[in-house]
């Protein structure tokens, strides 16, 4: 029983992990209409130099 209540909190732990982080990606993304300002944590998100 403890053994099953570990993995459900690691896959809980990961997938909110996974959903916090698309969430600031799809920030980011929609913030591209601002080009006058330049962000100061862009250069963790430019991964292919675009």
């Amino acid at each position: 029983m403890i053994i099953l209540v570990g993995i459900i909190c690691l896959i809980f732990m990961c997938s909110s992990i996974i959903i916090l982080a698309s969430i600031a990606i799809s920030l980011h993304s929609t913030k591209k209409s601002s080009v006058g300002k330049k962000d100061p944590y862009s250069f963790l998100f430019e991964v292919y130099d675009e």
